[in-house]
């Protein structure tokens, strides 16, 4: 199991570092490098048979107070 981490890490890494100088704008860049980083932290604990945390506990987080202001405005 140890392998197959360092394996998907340096490949998703390798890949990554190779798309990183394909893209031309700065911004972008970042962006698919955050989202490369979420990606191999969430692979590594399903490899590892972690298992992952649930998202609905952000999601409703963030959502429930935009949906209140909207229920009050009615």
């Amino acid at each position: 199991m140890f392998l197959q981490l360092i394996g998907f890490v340096l490949v998703v890494a390798g890949w990554t570092l190779y798309q990183l100088q394909q893209i031309k704008q700065p911004g972008s860049a970042v962006l698919f490098a955050s989202l490369m980083v979420i990606c191999v932290i969430a692979g590594s604990l399903w490899i590892a048979n972690i298992p992952l945390p649930s998202s609905t506990i952000p999601i409703r987080s963030l959502f429930e107070p935009i949906g209140r202001m909207i229920v009050r405005q009615h």
